[in-house]
C-alpha cells in the first residue's frame, strides 16, 4: 500500500491508498460473430441491428417472464 503524506502547520497527516497497490485494469472482450442482422426499421427500433445482442429490459428484478 502507498501512502501519502502531506503536512500541516504542526501535524503530518499521512493516508494510505488501497488502490495504488492494483495493477490498470485489463479488458476482456470475446469476438462477436455475425450470424443474422435485423433489417434497418427493426434495429433502429430494438437499438441493435445484432440479434446477438438484443437483451430486452423488462424494467423489474429476475428478468423477463
Amino acid at each position: 500500500m502507498k501512502s501519502t503524506c502531506r503536512n500541516t502547520k504542526s501535524t503530518q497527516i499521512c493516508r494510505s491508498d488501497p488502490q495504488a497497490s492494483f495493477p490498470i485494469a485489463m479488458a476482456y472482450v470475446p469476438w462477436q460473430s455475425f450470424h443474422k442482422l435485423y433489417n434497418f426499421h427493426e434495429g433502429l427500433s430494438r437499438g441493435t441491428i445484432f440479434p446477438e445482442l438484443d437483451k430486452p429490459f423488462c424494467g423489474r428484478r429476475g428478468g423477463c417472464s
